[in-house]
C-alpha cells in the first residue's frame, strides 16, 4: 500500500470521526437545553408509558416510511448517473440527516448523500439531490399558499379588501400553485435558464443533470415529497392530541402547514430548528390553543423522532462514507 493510499485513508477515517462526534454531541447538548425548556424528558417518558406504546410504535413506523420515500426519491433521481439499491439509498439518507443536524440550512446532506455513492460524478449527484429538494420545497410553499388563502380571512382579516376582491386574489394563489408544480416538472427550463449566466464552459455540462428526468418521473418525485408531507403533519398532529392540544384536523393542519411555510424563509441549522419550529408552531397553533406547553413538547417529540433518531442511526453509517477514491 502506497504512503498516499495510507494517508488517505486515515485522513477519511478522521474526518469520519469527527463527524460522529460533532453530531453526538449537538444532539446531546440540544437535548439538555430542551428538556430544561419543554421538559423533553418528561414528554419521552410520557410517550413510552405502556398505554401509549402503540403510539409510539406508530410514530416510529411513519419515521421510517418519511425517509424510506425520501429514499425512494433519490434513488429515482441518481439512477441515471448510478444505479444503487434502497437499501444503499437508505443508508445515504439517513448519513445525510447526521451531518445535516450540525450544518446551515442542511446543506451537509448533501455531502451525506453523495459519498455513499463509487462512480457517479459528485457535482452531478449534489445537483440531482437539490432537484429533490426543490421537490419538497415546492410542496411546502404550495400547501402553505393554500393554507394562507383560509388563514387571513379567518384570523387576520380582510381590512379594506371586499370577499369578492379577495376570492379574486384567492384564485390568483391557486394559480401560483399550478405554476409552481408546472416548474418543477419542467425542470429542464432550469438547464437554458443557467446557461444564460456566464459559467466556465468547463462547468456548463453540470446544467445538462436537469434535463435528464422526464416530467412521468419527476411526476414520481413529487408525489413521494406529497407523501412525506401528510406524514411527518399526521405525526405532528398525533402529537399535539398526546399532549392534550385539542384542536380539530382541519384548524390543525392549517396551523401546521403555515408553521412549516414560514420555516422554508427561515435559515437554520437543522439542531437549532428545534426551537426555530417550537417558537412558530406555538404562534400559529396558540390562535386555536391555550395549552402552549403542550405545543412545545410535541414540537420537541417530533425533531426527536425524524431528525435526532435518524441522525443517531446515521452515525453507524458514516463510516462507510467513500471521501477519496482510487482515481483521486
Amino acid at each position: 500500500m502506497s504512503k498516499g493510499i495510507f494517508r488517505k485513508r486515515n485522513l477519511g477515517l478522521l474526518i469520519k470521526v469527527l463527524i460522529a462526534f460533532v453530531a453526538l454531541w449537538f444532539i446531546y447538548r440540544e437535548v439538555q437545553l430542551k428538556d430544561q425548556d419543554t421538559d423533553l424528558g418528561l414528554g419521552i417518558g410520557f410517550l413510552i408509558k405502556t398505554e401509549q406504546l402503540p403510539v409510539f410504535f406508530g410514530l416510529i413506523v411513519l419515521m421510517m416510511l418519511n425517509w424510506t420515500l425520501e429514499a425512494v426519491k433519490w434513488r429515482l433521481l441518481v439512477s441515471h448517473i448510478e444505479k444503487i439499491s434502497l437499501w444503499k439509498s437508505l443508508k445515504a439518507i439517513f448519513s445525510g440527516i447526521t451531518i445535516a443536524i450540525f450544518t446551515p440550512n442542511r446543506v451537509g446532506e448533501y455531502g451525506g448523500r453523495i459519498f455513499h455513492l463509487q462512480k457517479a460524478d459528485r457535482i452531478d449527484a449534489a445537483l440531482l439531490t437539490i432537484v429533490g429538494s426543490y421537490a419538497q420545497l415546492v410542496v411546502t410553499l404550495v400547501t402553505g399558499i393554500l393554507a394562507t388563502i383560509f388563514f387571513i380571512p379567518e384570523h387576520v382579516g380582510l381590512g379594506p379588501i371586499t370577499p369578492m376582491q379577495y376570492n379574486l386574489i384567492g384564485i390568483l394563489m391557486v394559480g401560483l400553485c399550478v405554476m409552481l408544480v408546472i416548474l418543477f416538472l419542467n425542470t429542464r427550463l432550469l438547464t437554458i435558464i443557467i446557461n444564460w449566466l456566464p459559467i466556465p464552459e468547463k462547468y456548463r455540462h453540470y446544467t445538462n443533470v436537469f434535463e435528464y428526468h422526464r416530467s412521468a418521473t419527476l411526476w414520481k418525485v413529487f408525489l413521494a415529497s406529497l407523501g412525506r408531507y401528510l406524514i411527518f403533519t399526521l405525526q405532528f398532529y398525533l402529537l399535539l392530541d398526546l399532549f392534550s392540544v385539542n384542536i380539530n384536523y382541519g384548524p390543525a393542519m392549517m396551523m401546521i402547514s403555515m408553521t412549516y411555510f414560514v420555516m422554508t424563509a427561515i435559515p437554520t441549522i437543522a439542531i437549532t430548528e428545534l426551537g426555530v419550529r417550537g417558537s412558530i408552531a406555538v404562534y400559529f397553533l396558540g390562535m386555536v390553543s391555550t395549552n402552549v406547553s403542550g405545543i412545545f413538547t410535541a414540537s420537541a417529540m417530533l425533531w426527536l423522532i425524524n431528525l435526532a433518531v435518524p441522525a443517531l442511526i446515521g452515525v453507524v453509517f458514516i463510516f462507510q462514507l467513500r471521501f477519496f477514491r482510487k482515481s483521486d
